[in-house]
């Protein structure tokens, strides 16, 4: 399985072209789709733009750090020509798209190319794969359990071999639990980091990749600002070496405990603890956090997201097409009150300044991403809960708080054969640290299980 440098490497040199790499991926794809449901279209313009691609290599003149590397998009991009169903049945998906999100235009100036957008559950509200528009994605690790969601199906992709980078979005831990559940990295970085079209407050784009490495060379294409979006942030993502992270006294906040949610497996912990340990031996000084959180906090946030999806459902074409467990979630507040809102969301924010008290004395934070491994791939969570995104603890509310949270895989569990990922959240603006702090933990983890491959997965030897 390739990364970004070997594709652009092997093209700049002719030991590949740009035409047979797209070839095979759009072929292998077709088994993606057939293994665990990841794909929602295949990209039908992917080989005219592969053929673009070498004409510029062979010239000499390739348009950007991307040039015919093949990536994926979350079907909540818009992606000009290409349908959206934002991963539910009350939307029709037609007509397509009449233009593209400003990711998606990022990645496409840096010569990227699109080999196909892949499934979400409904509106992405949904801490696992289940679609009312896609059935149920599924795992490539264990084809029984969830790949996380709501970024599923890129996740999926991703896992199985397929492109070398993916864009999802993050709205509770929708590009985090993926990459967490399927062996990935990945970031949901500074809100505002990544310019986002329709924009957003909440929402954020991410990147997802086989290894950190290609998350900061996904985010130094997509991590500028953009006139488009009022709320994004200005100038662009630089990476830092981690020896610049690391130079004085780094304070670490060891965080197992949210104060409320699905209980921590001890093996999830052992894993958190171990990165802990590493960065404690880099030099870092680290501590145990209690966040102090409880069900009240939750209820908050769950209101302000159930609201989402009522808006969203309301103006469909389609509304009684919505998947059943979204339905349920959202029937008790159906009729909410704009005061109701208000209240939830000035509660929500309340919560956001808590957490930033009990937190300023640390520059990072380490935790969990989910604290179970693996669930079942036709359930909302490992609980099954009424609640879609209880189990998102460790996720959530750092879309809240703004800050930039990155994603590693740490180990694979014994028993299980699942990945456990481990999260490095940051100050806000500090998403050059927190990727630096994930490489270094990457780089310096036990050995781990390759990455699960299906008959036709794209590979070279050159």
């Amino acid at each position: 399985m390739f990364d970004i440098s070997q594709y652009v490497n092997a093209y700049s040199n002719g030991a590949l072209e740009p035409t047979q790499v797209i070839a095979d991926h759009m072929q292998y794809a077709k088994a993606v789709s057939e293994e665990v449901n990841a794909i929602s279209v295949v990209n039908p313009f992917a080989m005219k733009q592969a053929e673009l691609s070498e004409t510029r290599y062979k010239k000499g003149k390739r348009i950007g750090p991307l040039d015919g590397v093949p990536v994926v998009v979350k079907d909540s991009y818009h992606v000009k020509g290409l349908p959206r169903w934002h991963g539910s049945a009350i939307h029709d998906g037609d007509p397509v798209s009449s233009f593209s999100s400003e990711p998606v235009q990022r990645l496409e100036e840096a010569g990227a190319i699109i080999i196909a957008k892949t499934t979400m559950p409904d509106m992405g509200m949904l801490g696992s794969g289940i679609s009312s528009q896609f059935g149920i994605v599924r795992n490539p690790w264990n084809t029984n359990c969830s790949p996380g969601g709501s970024s599923s199906g890129t996740g999926a992709s991703l896992s199985c071999g397929l492109a070398a980078l993916g864009l999802g979005t993050d709205i509770a831990g929708s590009v985090r639990l993926p990459a967490g559940q399927c062996g990935l990295a990945g970031i949901k970085p500074t809100q505002g980091r990544i310019a986002y079209s329709p924009a957003s407050v909440m929402r954020s784009a991410g990147v997802l990749a086989r290894s950190v490495s290609d998350v900061i060379e996904g985010l130094k294409v997509v991590g500028c600002q953009s006139e488009s979006d009022p709320w994004c942030l200005p100038g662009a993502f630089e990476p830092r070496p981690v020896e610049q992270i690391l130079d004085g006294v780094v304070k670490v906040g060891l965080v197992l405990d949210m104060g409320y949610g699905t209980a921590l497996d001890p093996a999830v912990e052992q894993a958190v603890r171990q990165a802990a340990s590493r960065l404690e031996s880099a030099g870092c000084y680290v501590e145990t956090v209690g966040l102090h959180l409880n069900d009240a906090d939750f209820d908050n946030a769950d209101r302000v997201f159930k609201a989402h999806a009522i808006a969203e459902i309301r103006a469909s074409r389609h509304p009684d097409a919505v998947l059943e467990s979204v339905a349920d979630w959202v029937s008790d507040d159906e009729k909410l009150f704009m005061a109701d809102y208000e209240d939830a969301m000035n509660g929500l924010l309340g919560t956001v300044h808590a957490i930033y008290e009990r937190t300023s004395a640390y520059d990072y934070l380490v935790c969990p991403v989910i604290p179970v491994i693996g669930f079942p791939a036709d359930s909302p969570g490992p609980d099954d809960e009424g609640e879609l995104l209880h189990h998102t603890q460790y996720t959530a509310w750092f879309n809240q708080t703004c800050q930039p949270a990155a994603v590693y895989r740490e180990t694979v569990n014994s028993s299980s054969h699942l990945p456990i990922g481990v999260q490095i959240v940051g100050r806000r603006f500090d998403d050059a640290g927190v990727l630096a702090l994930a490489q270094m933990l990457e780089n310096t983890r036990s050995q781990v299980d390759t990455f699960p491959a299906y008959e036709g997965v794209p590979e070279y030897e050159i």
